[in-house]
């Protein structure tokens, strides 16, 4: 047989296996379709995603999925580009180092924590990089995330504005609408997000009808869910990508799409805005829900609007397209030319207004004004310009970076070493920057990569706005700019129900294009071996979730008294992932008060040999140590070294300063009531 028939032998068996293999792709497909939403809609409802429990259990889903391509898909991963390829290793390399930190920080369960957090986020961008681009896979792409995202803005305006169709817990109507994610500025970059993609989907005049209309019809409501958060950080990037997408996508598509949908976008949060009393903690008061009715009509009103005026508009995106200067623009260098007139036009105009001392005196003020005023909350505090604590949160951040420049304290310390360089009273978590809290718990090596991952996708997008399409690629691009952005003022890295869409959106539309050309679809080893290493990344969030959700439970339990249910809860904890120290201070706390003070010490002497930065460990094993009648003031001593403005600390190294054991053995209860009932400590807020 010649070299020519075996040639068209292989073509032909080759073809025949890909129209064998296509209608599972098809079911492939869609079902990664379905995942995208689902995935953030379960992280949304489970306060964003924060708990490992939340984040663990999505991240064994991604695997699972990898698991399944790599098996079944003829070319597992012709999807990868070299575009991908940056960010994806960026990822990789930073989990990797989280990890490794753990051999320095000797804070273990946090080392992981961060860990498990990127490999989810790894994760995501490695499945829907692996697929190859088309511009009709990234369009369901973006209409699924969209419809997913509008749908979790929508019951959360829902649950502010009739509470009684959607009632929530009392928590959630404090001031700011926060639900579900639990916390507002999480929720308003949820919307913005929301905002710019959705505003994309009704002005492509390459997408369906129906769907530019259902998506100018939502755009109101999200912004009314947007405002109602007065999240002054997403209010202003949900401006620069606004901003962005108008300026990078054709021009020619936005006019029928901005008529149709600002008018009556502009009505909804009027009604919003005038509606006081949602912007209260009286929210379910008669008063209110009467308010919240009227809005829900006006909301309604503007939501059928716009929709309806979006269809009637299509006719007149038919007329724009047959103008010549749409059908045979103006050159590169005269388009060019054209905006450098109206960029300086408008810079002239700025400097003759005083836009430089407007700017200067606003800086000022948000550099030197480090809280909002009591009054200023919710609907005043968007007139404020003031960083609300958080420059103070980010010398302490420089602060901590300087201890430990090259390789940082340990992934998730900065909640350990916060109250030792801290100038104000307050208790936070997180530095409220991704990129200073990396600096900080990674060194100068987590922080480059963590740029290389962002500047890497940014860059990425930036590159492909372009061609026909040029409008996709440009709302991708704006989006992901308005999550960078906030990034630098807030914690949307530990949100996965926000930062989790930007990675699924990056790897599909990353991937190598479907350009009829072989991609890679080689593996590293064979498919079993590359399916049990997705298998043994599962491990880790399986393993993590598992012993969060018990901890969780067992501090439940605790609350409720139970403190038979709380250390078993606490002790199933601790066989099944790295020992978190919660766990030992819940066994302890629950042997204080059974009467078995002399059991308490050994558990809380292993918390703190957990976390020995920790000032809450300190602080237990001086109770538990004046409670078995041993001397507590050593460790009282080093949890005020570890804490110094804590006032509660220095009551109590007051009341424990004698060298009298009954008067330690006195104390202890006191101490051990003030501790839970303070609200300053991890383990009561489990």
């Amino acid at each position: 047989m010649s070299a020519e028939a075996v040639g068209i032998g292989s073509q032909i068996d080759t073809a025949a296996e890909r129209e064998r293999r296509r209608p599972l792709e098809r079911i492939g497909w869609i079902a990664l379709l379905a995942l995208a939403p689902a995935a953030l809609g379960y992280l949304s409802f489970n306060a964003g995603g924060y708990s490992p429990s939340a984040s663990g259990f999505v991240a064994i889903i991604l695997a699972q999925a990898l698991v399944l391509r790599t098996t079944l898909a003829a070319r597992p991963f012709e999807g990868f580009s070299r575009a991908l390829a940056v960010p994806l290793a960026g990822l990789a390399l930073y989990a990797a180092w989280q990890l490794a930190s753990a051999l320095w920080s000797h804070a273990t369960a946090r080392a992981l924590d961060g860990y498990d957090r990127t490999l989810l986020y790894m994760l995501a961008l490695a499945l829907f990089g692996s697929i190859r681009y088309t511009r009709e896979r990234l369009r369901w792409l973006v209409r699924a995330l969209v419809a997913g995202l509008a749908a979790v803005c929508l019951i959360g305006l829902t649950s502010r504005v009739l509470p009684h169709a959607w009632p929530t817990a009392s928590s959630f109507y404090n001031d700011r609408l926060n639900y579900p994610l639990t916390y507002w500025n999480a929720e308003g970059m949820l919307a913005a997000i929301t905002l710019i993609l959705g505003l994309h989907l009704t002005a492509d005049r390459a997408g369906h009808w129906s769907v530019q209309v259902l998506a100018a019809a939502v755009l109101p409501g999200i912004a009314a869910t947007l405002l109602l958060t007065f999240s002054r950080g997403a209010l202003g990037v949900a401006a620069v990508g606004l901003l962005a997408y108008c300026l990078l996508t054709r021009l020619h598509t936005l006019p029928s799409a901005l008529i149709a949908v600002v008018p009556a976008t502009v009505i909804a949060l009027r009604s919003a805005w005038d509606a006081t009393l949602l912007a209260t903690s009286k929210a379910t008061s008669p008063a209110a829900v009467a308010q919240g009715h009227h809005v829900a009509i006006v909301l309604g009103a503007c939501m059928l609007g716009a929709g309806v005026l979006r269809g009637a508009l299509l006719l007149l995106d038919r007329r724009v397209a047959d103008l010549s200067l749409v059908r045979t623009p103006p050159r590169r260098g005269v388009r060019a030319g054209a905006g450098a007139a109206v960029a300086a036009l408008l810079v002239a105009v700025a400097l003759a207004l005083g836009a430089v001392g407007f700017v200067h005196r606003q800086y000022d003020k948000f550099a030197h004004s480090n809280g909002d005023t009591p009054a200023a909350q919710t609907r005043e505090r968007l007139s404020e310009v003031t960083n609300n604590g958080r420059v103070s949160l980010w010398k302490a951040a420089l602060r901590i970076y300087r201890t430990q420049q090259l390789h940082g304290t340990g992934a998730g310390t900065y909640q350990l070493y916060y109250p030792r360089y801290r100038t104000e009273g307050l208790y936070v978590v997180d530095a409220h920057s991704l990129y200073l809290q990396s600096l900080a718990e990674l060194g100068v090596v987590g922080f480059v990569l963590i740029l290389v991952v962002t500047l890497g996708i940014l860059g990425g997008l930036a590159a492909r706005i372009r061609g026909p399409d040029r409008g996709l690629y440009a709302a991708l691009f704006a989006a992901t700019l308005a999550w960078a952005i906030h990034q630098a003022f807030d914690w949307d890295w530990q949100m996965p129900a926000v930062t989790l869409a930007v990675f699924i959106l990056a790897g599909m539309a990353l991937a190598r294009p479907g350009d009829r050309r072989l991609g890679r679809g080689g593996l590293p080893a064979p498919r079993t071996f590359v399916a049990l290493g997705w298998l043994a990344l599962a491990v880790a969030p399986l393993l993590l979730s598992t012993s969060y959700a018990r901890l969780h439970s067992s501090a439940q339990e605790l609350r409720r008294g139970d403190c038979v249910a709380a250390k078993h809860e606490a002790q199933s904890s601790l066989s099944l992932s790295a020992r978190r120290p919660q766990a030992y201070v819940i066994v302890g706390v629950c042997d204080l008060e059974q009467g078995f003070a002399r059991a308490a010490v050994p558990a809380m002497t292993e918390a703190e040999k957990l976390e020995p930065q920790g000032w809450e460990d300190q602080f237990w094993l001086a109770v538990a140590r004046a409670a078995a009648g041993v001397d507590p003031r050593a460790a009282i001593r080093q949890a005020i070294a570890l804490n110094p403005l804590e006032s509660g600390l220095r009551n109590a190294a007051r009341q424990l300063r004698s060298s009298s054991p009954r008067e330690w053995e006195r104390a202890a209860p006191r101490l051990r009531e003030e501790a839970l009932s303070s609200g300053k400590f991890a383990t009561a807020s489990l």
